[in-house]
């Protein structure tokens, strides 16, 4: 069967990825992580002091295992990282900084590094394999919208869940991972590869990965503002709210509530945002948001190196967030978690305004440029 043919022998993958994803991301522990640390005996500052190793960790294997998901197969890499998180959500329950805790926590975030890059890859091959590569920024959509609404219905039951017995957020969280598992490994991998493109060896396909995206603006700018757009949000919604929504007296089983209001935000915006492609020009989608940063991307970059490359944006956010999360819980844990969110949303505005005025313009001048291996 030719890349252009209009089969549907890939087709499965597509629920199969939404499905997996959906228990992956149903994570029930979201909206009481940070009180459960806490439980355990752990400040803002110790935990802050954590993540920022755990970031560091997932920032040096982003860019490796976007290049094996490159290399030997993008189920593969969203396998190891669906098992990697289940042990992690296990090992989680030791008691806090013993060995068991330490792997398992930085399992818990670098685990999640296996599946960045090379669940939006597979995405994007299945349905270029069966004819149906117009259909990725529909189904991108499709795709961030289980994302969250998984999580929003998650939290809802997470909170209700903790007040009877919070472990049971994590061990059940494990469960579900090692499901999703074994569903990724039913997926049928799609070609990578066009024929006139050339399977290259692993640290030569990283190399390659990492000059196209050094020498082309508009990759480059895009994969800068997506990582920008996902680091303080971040920051807010996994480590200062919960700290924030307890200091104004709201009860711990209300914390979903709260998670999940954000969570329909998100959704919406995910509809919103695979119809808009369809109408608005991309500069301008870009100018007021990073939903669609990933789809515009997957048409910039080879196959061969679209989960490598897709990477290399995780990689800035994570270590931008490894700077950031220390900081802030700091001075949420010395000031209030007020005063750290009101920090936070300057450090945004900061960061995404130049990244928005460099980003338009590479892509003004990068227009109609197509990408190929020797740039």
């Amino acid at each position: 069967m030719s890349l252009g043919g209009r089969s549907n022998s890939h087709g499965g993958n597509v629920w199969r990825l939404f499905t997996a994803q959906a228990l992956l991301m149903f994570i029930l522990w979201v909206p009481i992580w940070v009180v459960f640390l806490q439980r355990k005996g752990l400040s803002l500052s110790e935990i802050g002091l954590l993540e920022a190793g755990a970031w560091v960790l997932t920032a040096a294997v982003e860019i490796p295992t976007g290049a094996i998901a490159d290399r030997w197969g993008r189920k593969t890499s969203i396998a190891l990282g669906s098992l990697a998180y289940s042990i992690a959500m296990f090992l989680i329950l030791a008691d806090a900084l013993s060995p068991a805790f330490l792997l398992g926590y930085a399992l818990w975030n670098s685990s999640f590094a296996f599946v960045s890059g090379a669940d939006s890859a597979l995405l994007y091959d299945s349905l270029k394999a069966d004819g149906r590569a117009s259909e990725a920024a529909k189904q991108s959509g499709r795709y961030a919208a289980i994302e969250q609404g998984s999580q929003g219905i998650a939290a809802l039951l997470g909170a209700a869940l903790a007040t009877v017995d919070i472990t049971l957020c994590f061990t059940i969280c494990g469960v579900l991972g090692l499901v999703a598992t074994a569903l990724v490994l039913s997926v049928k991998e799609p070609p990578q590869f066009s024929e006139q493109e050339e399977r290259l060896g692993y640290w030569v396909n990283l190399r390659t990965a990492i000059g196209i995206a050094a020498r082309h603006g508009a990759v480059r700018s895009l994969l800068l503002l997506s990582a920008a757009f996902a680091v303080v949000p971040l920051i807010v919604y996994y480590f200062l709210l919960q700290p924030y929504a307890l200091a104004v007296g709201l009860p711990l089983a209300s914390l979903g509530l709260v998670v999940v209001g954000v969570q329909l935000m998100s959704v919406l915006a995910s509809w919103f945002a695979s119809r808009a492609e369809r109408r608005i020009e991309l500069g301008a989608i870009v100018g007021v948001g990073g939903l669609l940063v990933v789809a515009a991307t997957d048409d910039l970059i080879p196959s061969g190196q679209r989960a490598t490359i897709l990477s290399l944006s995780a990689v800035v956010s994570e270590l931008g967030t490894a700077a950031a999360v220390p900081l802030l819980l700091t001075i949420a844990g010395a000031f209030g978690a007020a005063l750290a969110i009101g920090g936070a949303s300057v450090l945004f505005a900061v960061a995404v305004a130049p990244l928005w005025v460099l980003s338009r313009a590479a892509l003004r001048r990068d227009r109609g440029v197509t990408i190929g291996l020797n740039g």
